[in-house]
């Protein structure tokens, strides 16, 4: 598996930003080293990095999520709720089936709730993963992409992920 921070191609960064098939590619080499059994199925550009989900090609369920530097083309984990929330691939790996008990209609709810309270007028996009242990949605302000969030599959504690700036644009690679 590639470490947290290993550039893709040892290069240091040109200060060009990678496209988004740069990113995409970066993305599939690190989850085909995790294994051959998961796929990129998404990846979002923002003014920060990239973001992309991995998921199982057997099941289509939410594998993890990656974080991909911009500039560099380094690969890591998604820190937040996919490392701490995640049942399966996480660092809170459970010995049962990783099921959610809240259920997605839950965590849209619960979700959107937390948007309303923001008053930013947002509302929850039409993708939702799931993942063992919690969902991530896509936000949108005015009918554009401008963020994402995660709900606990377990306890429906709601992350709002501020870190990545502006959304620029999405490509689906393969659901």
């Amino acid at each position: 598996m590639m470490q947290p921070g290993t550039p893709r191609t040892g290069q240091q960064p040109s200060g060009q930003r990678i496209t988004i098939d740069q990113a995409i590619q970066d993305a599939q080499n690190y989850a085909a080293k995790v294994g051959n059994t998961l796929t990129v199925a998404d990846v979002l550009e923002f003014q920060n990095g990239f973001y992309a989900i991995v998921t199982e090609q057997s099941t289509g369920r939410g594998a993890f999520e990656l974080l991909i530097d911009p500039d560099t083309g380094n690969v890591s984990r998604e820190m937040s709720p996919d490392m701490m929330w995640n049942l399966k691939y996480g660092r809170m790996r459970a010995n049962g089936s990783g099921d959610n008990t809240v259920t997605l209609q839950q965590a849209q709810t619960d979700a959107q709730k937390v948007l309303d309270a923001r008053g930013s007028g947002a509302t929850l996009g039409n993708d939702a993963f799931d993942f063992y242990g919690f969902y991530t949605f896509n936000y949108q302000v005015n009918g554009q992409t401008a963020g994402l969030l995660s709900v606990n599959g377990i306890n429906g504690q709601v992350w709002l992920d501020a870190r990545l700036g502006n959304f620029i644009a999405e490509k689906e690679v393969g659901k």
